[in-house]
């Protein structure tokens, strides 16, 4: 016979401890997004990854880790538009290189140019 039972509910509450400099209620991932935040601006894919890892561990624990989600959507948007100015810097120099070769350009500069 089929018995029913029922779902268990999981108990959603922030496993938090208290800072030592503080004294305030420490969340899982909170560090790990104030770093992501920080390295965002610099170094956009490990911040990220860390952003991503600090926004579970958060979420997991029940707790909204803002500066997690700040971080991911800053270093995505910077990644965006890093690749977007990296195709257009290499379609510059295409098409520069292009028409120095159309122009003679690389025959005015000597034979001595290149040696």
């Amino acid at each position: 016979m089929a018995t029913s039972q029922k779902p268990v509910i999981e108990d959603r509450q922030a496993v938090t401890h208290e800072s030592a400099l503080s004294g305030k209620p420490e969340y899982p991932g909170q560090t790990l997004g104030l770093v992501a935040l920080i390295l965002s601006f610099f170094m956009q894919v490990p911040a990220l990854i860390m952003g991503i890892l600090a926004w579970v561990w958060s979420d997991r624990a029940g707790v909204s880790n803002v500066p997690a989600k700040v971080a991911v959507a800053v270093s995505a948007t910077l990644i965006v538009i890093g690749t977007l100015v990296l195709i257009g810097w290499v379609v510059l120099v295409a098409s520069t290189i292009g028409q120095l070769g159309e122009m003679n350009g690389f025959d005015l500069m000597g034979e001595d140019f290149f040696s």
